[in-house]
């Protein structure tokens, strides 16, 4: 009991200094990400494929819980508006805003991965400091459902399209790097539903003058 007291104690007080070094950086951090033209994203997180579709109950596989992955170039026309070229996808591909998840079923592992590749417009509705963002994307989707027993593999994959819509806050932590913070929404049926809803932290590199 004494134990279970001691975790929680310790998980609160975690929770208070994480939650006082993000109020820190949001209320000292300077407006650097506004002032420049180019932005590169590297990021990772959680989410959670919301259909069915991707359960197997008679042989016990759930691909729901998945990692996601972002990797992002943003172009600044002005202080409310950047281009985005998003690609979410797998690591194993190299592309950064999509999902993976493992199972391993009767023996086989199994892999679900789904990858997301398009452009969007990014809208901050306010400049200076921490700047909250709006997103919305359209992407070309790719399913591909990996096996492999006894080092054997087979794969399948089906092409689609889809959308996302995202929505965060971008931390600047000095003139050269920020840290976003997002909540994220991908919606695609290439053969299977695969939307999910995630979360990601991410690292952006910002750099080039605006004129």
């Amino acid at each position: 009991m004494e134990d279970r007291v001691s975790f929680t104690s310790r998980s609160a007080r975690l929770s208070l200094v994480v939650s006082a070094c993000i109020g820190w950086l949001v209320l000292t951090a300077g407006s650097a990400s506004a002032e420049t033209r180019h932005h590169i994203t590297i990021g990772a997180g959680y989410t959670k494929l919301l259909s069915d579709d991707v359960k197997d109950d008679a042989i016990g596989v759930d691909f729901s819980n998945a990692a996601n992955g972002v990797f992002a170039y943003r172009y600044t026309l002005n202080s409310a508006i950047d281009l985005t070229i998003d690609s979410r996808g797998t690591a194993s591909t190299q592309a950064a805003r999509g999902t993976v998840s493992n199972q391993t079923a009767q023996g086989v592992d199994l892999w679900l991965l789904n990858s997301f590749f398009g452009p969007g417009v990014r809208w901050h509705p306010a400049t200076g400091g921490a700047r909250l963002y709006l997103q919305g994307n359209v992407f070309l989707v790719s399913e591909e459902i990996e096996a492999e027993q006894s080092g054997v593999k087979f794969s399948s994959s089906e092409s689609g399209a889809g959308f996302g819509i995202a929505g965060g806050l971008d931390i600047p932590l000095s003139t050269l790097l920020s840290l976003p913070l997002e909540v994220n929404y991908n919606s695609a049926k290439p053969a299977d539903d695969v939307s999910g809803l995630g979360f990601t932290i991410a690292l952006a590199f910002n750099f080039g003058k605006m004129p």
